[in-house]
């Protein structure tokens, strides 16, 4: 598993390590967060929609703080200097 994030290629770690790529996309899938995994299973389809809307909002939020972040450096990058 750790060859493939190395190489950011799950078919070149299997090529490497001379293992099926398929097999290796099924070890990947079952090496996920447990956690996750069984949350996932376990919530009604109203809990899991609303968890969804919660995850997209935060993504959303640290896209809006970023954005104010760079407009920030931007504002102070541009300033011209005083002579």
């Amino acid at each position: 598993m750790r060859l493939a994030e190395q190489s950011r290629s799950t078919q070149a770690a299997a090529r490497a390590l001379n293992i099926d790529p398929k097999r290796f996309y099924q070890w990947q899938k079952a090496a996920q967060t447990p956690m996750a995994a069984a949350l996932g299973a376990a919530l009604d389809p109203a809990t899991a929609a609303e968890l969804r809307q919660l995850r997209a909002a935060n993504r959303r939020q640290a896209q809006e703080l970023e954005l104010e972040i760079l407009k920030k450096a931007i504002g102070i990058f541009s300033q011209t200097p005083d002579q």
